[in-house]
């Protein structure tokens, strides 16, 4: 199976849990390529089984650039692609009702037909330090990046035909 992770990161959060996921997913066995969205476009996912895209949440919208990047995806694409989310957002202030970027972004590829592997992956960022650098994946995250990697490999991966 080949997979592509393409994440939006502003801050470093989204490539730190794009490359968890990677190393997960490789450890498995996997194929992994691991981009920004600033370097993917819809010709470069012809070729994957299993697409993985992870968004930051800004004002309660998902990535600009993934959206732009979906919707360039032609429909019969998505019909022979895997699709999971993951993101990472910081914690809603008092009475924010805004959906995260990765709810978001949901939502737009549930729009274009698109059913995902699994529920997406969401990683609390702490305040104040959610707009620092982040200087690593704690163990807690870790914890939800390989259960996710768990369900992503059982949910994309075909059963063997006894």
């Amino acid at each position: 199976m080949k997979t592509l992770i393409v994440y939006a990161s502003w801050f470093g959060h989204n490539r730190a849990v794009a490359r968890a996921i990677a190393l997960e997913l490789a450890r498995c066995g996997v194929s992994v390529s691991c981009r920004p969205a600033s370097r993917v476009t819809k010709d470069d996912i012809a070729g994957y089984d299993l697409l993985v895209l992870g968004t930051y949440t800004h004002a309660g919208r998902a990535s600009r650039r993934l959206h732009a990047l979906c919707e360039s995806i032609p429909h019969r694409l998505f019909g022979r692609l895997e699709v999971a989310i993951f993101g990472t957002q910081s914690p809603p202030e008092r009475g924010d009702r805004r959906p995260s970027g990765v709810s978001e972004l949901a939502t737009a590829l549930a729009e274009r037909g698109v059913d995902l592997a699994l529920e997406p992956l969401t990683i609390g960022l702490r305040r104040p330090a959610a707009f620092l650098p982040w200087r690593g994946i704690g163990a807690a995250e870790r914890r939800q990046i390989k259960e996710y990697v768990a369900d992503l490999w059982e949910a994309s991966v075909p059963e063997p035909i006894l």
